[in-house]
């Protein structure tokens, strides 16, 4: 047989396996299997994939492509797959430290040296603890696997650089999905979400109690808190999940668990909030949460145990409430249903109230309460300010300022650069108008040759999605920043950003549409334009249609029924009917309250 004929034969045996995820959710490292708590939830109809051991005689590449084919499928710790490689390295193989993605059939050759070189166009990839990484499509990488003869049979001695699971991109689509791990906010009793990629499979409320377990995300230290502590863990390897009433047990033992009503509280909504997202009975999901401390129900004033409306903790998701919108003309704003497909007029709003805007300034910001007025001067060197019929002008902050935005915590933000580099600055709104001043956050992180671009406070005052721009290249980076805050609740600093949308190479425009989703006018390499984009915090990013000549991008944020607003340089509002854009108003802006 020639070396071609043997390769096409390879390459035709190489086909996606769905992945059977049998194991206790989450992306475990641990090498062995441990019998644990039967986890009954609803169940999965999946393609049981029935990998077939090494055969005698095949060659190098015979050997990686079974391998491939049979590391896929997680039945019995891998077993099978295990068979393909050298003792040692069975033993050390930690199949889920990382997921990799692939779009095309990996293309396999011999080397001289006898290794296998498998060539492989990458999608994406997943880390253990969930995150998922987008690489820009048609991205290759080159493998290397090192084979040695054992006891004259050929198998992998060595694996590439982080090698873990292979799955296409259709199979990872099938047998993980993504789901949000909720923390705290420090002192308004918020839930913020953290979004990671957990398999399909009844062991997915375990994976959620696992990950709900860990810290803090380092780049929200500082902005949330965790009412789990560090020694806290299940008292068994799973969650069992009653299919007939949908109730999941979460067992706890740690030292300092119950010694707190306030610490209590946050586990249960904790945990309530990040298990009911996974499967339970045959036709529902979780939907009740017992929380236990080493085989005893948690007992709290007020809260029962099981736990269903997590708004008994005093702990409530973050929202935005945006009654209307305003669409400027000119020096006119006229309030606007801002979930109306055609932006119609809000006749059941006051107008005369609200101020006439001069031209000069732009990118206009209001507070949720419509009390409030900021912009930026035309030059982006002056922030002007409204409130209660009376204006300021603020100089001497910095240039190239971004649009502001109002937090909900008495906070006006606006970022650009100072004299010595980028800066992100805070307004007390508690102070005059004619009084307050703008005080520069720590963020050590930032590099002197970029730009802030954007800066827009999420719900929960405790996220900002933050755009930075290089100044030599003009390529940009999106990512969300966690706002730290002082015992009296005043903005002290920024984490270093949670990066995401990597394949988008510039960024025009960016606000929130929900808690877990961002809203961007940008490009990526093989664009000619900008266009606009969902970007899914934590999951792929959504190309949608263009907009002919697109400028800005505004959002009526909410977790149910937002709306996207693209706005272009003919001064036409587009909205989204269905999948298309159509034009809704003509306008020179829509300012979205309390964004």
């Amino acid at each position: 047989m020639t070396h071609r004929s043997r390769r096409a034969r390879l390459l035709a045996v190489i086909l996606p396996l769905l992945v059977v995820m049998t194991a206790c959710g989450g992306l475990p490292t641990s090498q062995t299997v441990e019998r644990g708590l039967p986890v009954q939830g609803a169940p999965v109809q999946e393609v049981q994939a029935l990998p077939v051991g090494p055969e005698e005689g095949a060659d190098p590449e015979q050997i990686v492509a079974s391998f491939v084919r049979a590391n896929s499928s997680f039945t019995d710790d891998h077993e099978v797959a295990r068979a393909f490689l050298t003792g040692g390295l069975a033993r050390q193989w930690r199949p889920t430290s990382q997921v990799l993605i692939y779009q095309d059939e990996p293309r396999l050759t011999s080397l001289a040296d006898g290794s296998v070189e498998a060539e492989v166009t990458v999608r994406g990839t997943v880390d253990q603890d969930g995150y998922l990484v987008e690489v820009p499509r048609g991205t290759t990488r080159l493998h290397n696997f090192t084979m040695q003869q054992v006891d004259g049979e050929w198998r992998i001695d060595d694996f590439p650089d982080g090698f873990g699971v292979w799955l296409s991109e259709i199979s990872f689509e099938r047998q993980f999905r993504s789901a949000a791990v909720y923390y705290v906010t420090p002192e308004t009793n918020l839930l913020i979400p953290d979004t990671r990629w957990f398999p399909r499979s009844d062991g997915l409320a375990t994976g959620l109690a696992t990950a709900q377990i860990g810290p803090v995300p380092d780049y929200l230290a500082g902005a949330a808190t965790t009412g789990i502590s560090e020694n806290m863990n299940l008292v068994a390897s799973a969650v069992p999940v009653d299919p007939a009433t949908g109730m999941a047990t979460v067992d706890l033992r740690g030292l300092s668990l119950g010694t707190s009503g306030g610490q209590q509280r946050e586990i249960m909504a904790q945990f309530t909030s990040t298990l009911t997202q996974a499967p339970g009975g045959v036709s529902t999901g979780v939907s009740s949460v017992l929380v236990r401390s080493n085989g005893r129900p948690l007992e709290v004033e007020g809260v029962p145990n099981p736990l269903t409306d997590v708004s008994t903790t005093g702990l409530a998701r973050a929202r935005w409430e945006v009654p209307f919108a305003l669409l400027r003309t000119d020096v006119e704003l006229t309030p606007v249903m801002g979930l109306h497909y055609q932006l119609q007029d809000d006749l059941s709003v006051d107008a005369e109230e609200l101020p006439r805007v001069p031209i000069r300034w732009q990118d206009l910001a209001t507070d949720a309460e419509v009390r409030e007025f900021a912009g930026v001067s035309v030059t982006g060197d002056q922030v002007w300010r409204w409130r209660d019929g009376n204006d300021v002008e603020m100089e001497g902050i910095g240039t190239g300022l971004s649009a502001p935005s109002f937090d909900r915590s008495g906070g006006l933000w606006v970022a650009g650069r100072s004299a010595t580099g980028p800066r992100v600055w805070v307004i007390a709104r508690s102070e005059s108008l004619g009084q307050a001043i703008a005080r520069p956050l720590e963020a050590p992180w930032l590099d002197e040759d970029q730009r802030v671009t954007e800066f827009r406070v999420a719900a929960d005052d405790q996220r900002a999605l933050i755009v930075l721009q290089d100044m030599d290249s003009d390529e940009a980076q999106i990512g969300l920043t966690g706002i730290v805050r002082d015992k009296d609740g005043r903005a002290t600093s920024l984490t270093e950003p949670y990066w995401l949308a990597p394949t988008l190479t510039h960024v025009s425009s960016a606000t929130w549409s929900s808690q877990t989703e961002l809203f961007v006018l940008g490009r990526q390499a093989s664009d000619t334009a900008d266009r606009p984009f969902i970007v899914h915090i934590g999951g792929w990013l959504e190309p949608l249609r263009t907009v002919s000549e697109a400028t800005s991008v505004r959002a009526v944020p909410s977790d149910e029924d937002n709306a996207l607003i693209v706005l272009s340089e003919q001064g036409r509002v587009y909205t989204q009917d269905r999948t298309d854009w159509g034009i809704a108003r003509n306008g020179d802006d829509v300012i979205i309250p309390g964004t």
